[in-house]
């Protein structure tokens, strides 16, 4: 029976598909995630923190430099935070 279909699925189809990294990370408990940015550290629902373009629209009004911004986050004990680091952008004509 060398041309039978095998009775499981491979792990690719049997299981959602998840990021490189999440067996790495933590699970996130903590309702509030920790921003820092510009120096400032602050506190924001997880939920809003968990994704980078809704981070982006929350965060927009408060900080333009955010648009062109590195965005980072690390789980310590089920509390995120998020560290946002913006890139420096040329001056003038070029």
């Amino acid at each position: 029976m060398a041309n039978a279909t095998p009775t499981t699925q491979p792990a690719s189809e049997s299981e959602p598909t998840a990021s490189p990294n999440a067996e790495t990370q933590a699970p996130v408990t903590d309702p509030k995630a920790t921003i820092k940015i510009e120096g400032q550290s602050f506190e924001l629902d997880a939920a809003l923190a968990q994704e980078d373009k809704t981070l982006r629209v929350v965060l927009q009004p408060h900080f333009a430099s955010i648009e062109n911004a590195n965005i980072t986050r690390e789980v310590k004990d089920g509390k995120l935070t998020v560290t946002i680091v913006k890139k420096a952008q040329h001056k003038g004509c070029q």
